[in-house]
């Protein structure tokens, strides 16, 4: 097994510069998952805020370099959807690739479908040199919620561990 199980060590990542928290882990919703809630004030920071939550869970970020760099590009008429689908891609690395990753730069644009554009990096998992955490196994819909608020964007992942 790659992953040891691990417990997250902080409730809100960082702040923005509103003072908005880009992320924070959600206890009580079961033994078996991970939730979290992500904001951000655009959807481009809603998006890599939720990646950024998603790579945290799975491993400590200052013990991740920038050596790989995977590119992400999909569209969906959903932005529900496209949230979805972009989490569980960085999943699909995890476990296709071996791959964390520690940032996330998103482009996300809107013409009749949304169109996003990613670029992750992060290095193949090395036991030795990575603390790691959760192993992610899926993106779930059970509480999935995209919404617009008047600070910006927010949303509500559960994730199967």
């Amino acid at each position: 097994m790659l992953f040891e199980p691990g417990v997250v060590s902080f409730i809100y990542a960082p702040a923005d510069s509103a003072g908005m928290p880009n992320y924070r882990f959600l206890e009580g919703v079961s033994t078996a998952d991970l939730a979290f809630e992500a904001t951000g004030k655009e959807l481009n920071d809603l998006f890599a805020n939720a990646a950024l939550a998603m790579f945290e869970s799975q491993v400590k970020l200052n013990t991740v370099e920038e050596k790989i760099t995977k590119k992400i590009v999909m569209e969906r008429n959903d932005i529900g959807q496209l949230l979805f689908d972009f989490l569980s891609e960085i999943i699909f690395f995890k476990d296709a690739e071996q791959l964390v990753f520690k940032t996330a730069n998103v482009s996300i644009a809107k013409n009749a479908k949304y169109k996003l554009v990613a670029e992750l990096k992060g290095e193949k998992i090395d036991p030795k040199k990575h603390k790691l955490g959760n192993d992610l196994k899926a993106v779930t819909m059970h509480k999935f919620n995209v919404e617009q608020t008047p600070k910006g964007w927010k949303c509500t992942v559960v994730v199967d561990i």
